[in-house]
């Protein structure tokens, strides 16, 4: 394995890491919260499920390749500009 993609990969599982961290630290004040009372347990596990989504799309991101990402960027475009000639 070359050394680029060896660092490809590590900085693939920083992302990772760093999106985890992240998610678990917002999961915390989530739980905090509702232990204080400021959230029911349906709203706190609301909250909590929607960081588990931004997690797995961090997630789905950081294991895309540049040219799957470019790919994205582009059809993101394409779907902003035929709103926007909607509108």
């Amino acid at each position: 394995m070359e050394l680029t993609e060896k660092l490809s990969e590590l900085a693939q599982a920083l992302s990772q890491a760093s999106a985890a961290v992240g998610i678990l630290e917002a999961i915390e004040e989530v739980l905090d919260e509702y232990q204080e009372g400021g959230l029911s347990l349906e709203e706190a596990m609301g909250e909590i499920q929607g960081l588990v989504e931004e997690f797995q799309a961090v997630r789905a991101l950081s294991e895309m390749t540049p040219e799957e990402l470019m790919a994205l960027a582009e059809e993101e475009e394409e779907e902003e500009e035929e709103g926007g000639l909607r509108s």
